[in-house]
Order: structure tokens, then sequence, then C-alpha cells
């Protein structure tokens, strides 16, 4: 019978210290969620950029202080900072009794994405992180040629977005004849890099600090900020403009994209075709080792074409007396005797 007993007041006991173990916890959070001991009164802000470090510890303030440290959490300070499209994640820590620290990343901008003759700056996956200011003193457009694919509103979309920005010209040649891909030439023939134009921001556009300079793409779908660009071909352009070499991409002028290739424009460099996404990776060891090459052998590469990685194909620049010889000694000798003003011919897309 005392052995019955003893069992039982040992059950009651574990009993008691359980309930005593989850209320006694929640008897404190349930007091410190109504105490003014707990309120923010030091918010402590890392890892934004310095442009907008001040801007969002201001919004934090005005938003969190004075509000209970238990009623914080990572949803509501994510929504106190819903108007900074570029914040990408984020984690809290409660320092008790008074002080919340916050620690956020940021997208970084990768590109200048033209749409409908406004600037917007997106992050590499995208993301749309803010649209450029008119100041209304913008320079007159300036229409640019449509690649071969895009929609007469992308076109559109270009010619009004500002100054253009053109490629160099074909190696050797007057005109400029499309670029054939690697797996298309026959007969040893390198192709010639086709003439590609690009808008550049006019001088009444207010971009933020530090963007003006970044690579171009234009596309035709309406954007908005703080959401994700849709468009598949402007989604392909960023991927390729963000697997690039750091040094190249430095120099990158932007990206033109067709329902079938990306084509890649660098300022004083070659302009480069990759066909579409696929292989990625070893299309960009492909263009380092093209790059590597001509650099070594000090000639300036206008064109490349990495479309099938495992035969790339490059164009050099073509001195002017290696353009003036390709011209025919038939047509050198009639443009002397009738004392017409000429052009040479153009180098054949073959000529190394």
């Amino acid at each position: 019978m005392s052995g019955a007993r003893t069992r039982r007041r040992r059950a009651l006991a574990t009993v008691a210290l359980a309930v005593l173990i989850v209320a006694v916890p929640l008897g404190i959070y349930a007091w410190g969620r109504t105490s003014g001991t707990f309120r923010v009164r030091h918010i402590e802000l890392h890892g934004a950029r310095p442009a907008h470090a001040r801007a969002v510890r201001l919004a934090l303030k005005r938003r969190l202080l004075g509000v209970n440290l238990f009623g914080v959490s990572t949803a509501r300070v994510r929504a106190a900072l819903a108007a900074f499209p570029y914040v990408a994640e984020l984690t809290i820590d409660r320092d008790f009794p008074d002080t919340l620290r916050v620690r956020m990343t940021e997208y970084v901008p990768a590109a200048l994405v033209v749409s409908g003759g406004r600037w917007y700056v997106v992050a590499s996956a995208g993301r749309v992180l803010a649209v450029a200011r008119d100041t209304g003193t913008a320079s007159p457009s300036v229409a640019s040629p449509p690649e071969p694919g895009d929609s007469p509103s992308a076109s559109s979309s270009l010619a009004s977005a500002g100054q253009v920005t053109t490629s160099s010209p074909s190696p050797g040649a007057s005109g400029s004849p499309s670029a054939t891909s690697a797996g298309d030439t026959k007969g040893g023939a390198s192709p010639a890099p086709a003439a590609t134009s690009l808008p550049t921001p006019p001088a009444g556009v207010k971009l933020p600090h530090g963007t003006r300079a970044l690579p171009v793409v234009v596309t035709a779908v309406p954007l908005t900020v703080g959401a994700t660009i849709t468009d598949t071909r402007v989604r392909a352009a960023l991927s390729v403009l963000a697997a690039l070499p750091r040094p190249l991409r430095r120099s990158t002028l932007g990206a033109r994209a067709t329902a079938t290739s990306i084509r890649v424009m660098v300022n004083g460099g070659p302009t480069i075709e990759f066909g579409d996404t696929s292989r990625l990776a070893a299309k960009v060891l492909s263009l380092r080792a093209v790059l590597v090459r001509y650099r070594q052998h000090h000639i300036a590469c206008t064109f490349v074409d990495v479309s099938v990685p495992d035969r790339p194909l490059g164009a050099p620049l073509l001195p002017a007396p290696a353009v003036q010889a390709s011209s025919s000694p038939k047509n050198a000798t009639n443009g002397a005797a009738t004392g017409a003003s000429k052009s040479p011919s153009p180098t054949p897309s073959g000529t190394p």
C-alpha cells in the first residue's frame, strides 16, 4: 500500500514540475510582452551598403522604436523595409532588454534594362532594384537598327532610350555581314561580326550612384520595381553577363538577346556570340582561351564565336594595308583610271 502511495506522489511531483517548467517561461513571456522594460530603444544595422544604410536605419527606427522586443519578428522587419527592393536577406537578433540587431544582404546591381524608354537597375537574378529619374534634360534620342528576331516594340524602346553606342566595325569590311555560328562554318571560313548598337543613358537620366556604367539590355516587357523580370531573353542575357570574367565585365557595353542567341558587346574589345545559355561555363572558358591566345600574339580581336565551345572562332583586326591589299588589282586599276572614289572591297570572312 505504501508503495502505491509513493508512486502516486512521484507522479504528481513529476506533473507539477512539468507544469512549472512550461508555465514559468510562458508567464515571463506574457509579462515581457506587456512590460516597458523590453521596448526597443537601440537598433544596430549590419550589412547595408553605405549608400542605403542611412535610409534603412531611419525606416527601421520609424517603424520599430518603442515596439516590444518580444513582438519583433523577421517578417515584421522585412515589412518595415518593403520600400527597399534591394534587400535580399534579413536576420534579426534580440539583445535583451532593449536592443535589436538587424543583419541584411543586398542585391548587387548587374545591368541597366531599358523598357518603354525608361531605365531600370536590375540584379543578375532579374530583380528590378530601381528606376531612373528623368530630370527633363535628356538629349535627343537616336534610333538604332534592330537585331534579327527583335520585336518592333523592343526596337522602339531602344530608340527612345537615348544616345547609341556602336560596336567595333567588321574587320576589313565596309559592310557588316551577319555572324555565322561555329557549328555552321565550312571550309575554314571564320565569321565577320555584325554591326550592333546599344543605347547609353542620356544626360537627363538620374541613375543611382555607380550604376551608369553598367551593361545595357533592352526589352519590350514592362518592368516594375521590386518584381522579377519575366522576359526570358533578358534573363538569358543577364545570366551571360554574370558569367563573364570580371575584367571583361567591367568593360562590357551590354548584350542583345534574340530567341536563339545572346551577343555581348565589349568597349574597345570584341563582339562575342554565345548562342543560347547551354554549356555557359564551357563557353566562358573557351572565350578566355581565345582572348589569351590573341593577347599573347599582340593581335586585336574584333569578334569571337563560342556558340560551340569546342570549336571557338575569332576574327582579328586587320591593319589598313591588309585591307587595301584585299582589293582586286582589276578594281584598283579601274578606280585609278576613272578617278572615281571607291572604297576597297570587303575582306572575305575567311581571311585570318
